[in-house]
């Protein structure tokens, strides 16, 4: 029998003003490297109910990857929140019978593909963003490229400080 395949994964989904800063930074990568920026609502980073604290990622390097053609911008530091985090979708997988990815963890937020120049240098200033979810996303191939759909997302739970008003650090 030939069965269809999906491609799901987990992934940490932005807000609208971290999408907005992920996409412009999209387009200033892909002109830096030759490449096609990831579609506006594409952009995101590579992670049944999970308790895990909200954090922040800062996301403070732009790479690529010749093999792959891809431009990325990543992190120098996993917080140790989203190390965590991995590891129980990992261990949950695994209990349902899935099997979790092989490769190891490397987070990142793919800016532009079918580049032509390999990039590498920090981001300056580097992009903070506070993970307040994460979602289980399907990417489904159409001939502009990859599109990718939330099914469905969780809450991370909100740090006692987090309740502060709009602009207060």
């Amino acid at each position: 029998m030939n069965e269809a395949t999906q491609r799901l994964f987990f992934a940490l989904w932005p807000d609208p003003a971290t999408s907005d800063a992920l996409a412009t930074l999209s387009q200033q990568v892909a002109a830096e490297c030759g490449g096609r920026p990831t579609a506006s609502g594409n952009v995101h980073p590579a992670a049944a109910r999970i308790s895990a604290p909200s954090f922040d990622l800062v996301l403070d390097s732009v790479d690529s990857w010749r093999k792959n053609a891809v431009a990325w911008a990543g992190v120098l530091s996993v917080p140790p929140p989203l190390a965590e985090l991995q590891q129980k979708i990992a261990r949950l997988l695994l209990a349902s019978g899935l099997e979790p990815e092989e490769r190891p963890f490397a987070v990142h937020v793919t800016l532009a593909r079918r580049i032509t120049l390999a990039v590498k240098h920090p981001l300056v200033p580097p992009l903070v963003w506070h993970v307040t979810a994460f979602a289980l996303v399907a990417s489904e191939l159409d001939p502009a490229g990859a599109r990718y759909r939330v099914l469905s997302s969780w809450p991370l739970a909100q740090r006692p400080h987090d309740d502060r008003e709009v602009g207060q650090k």
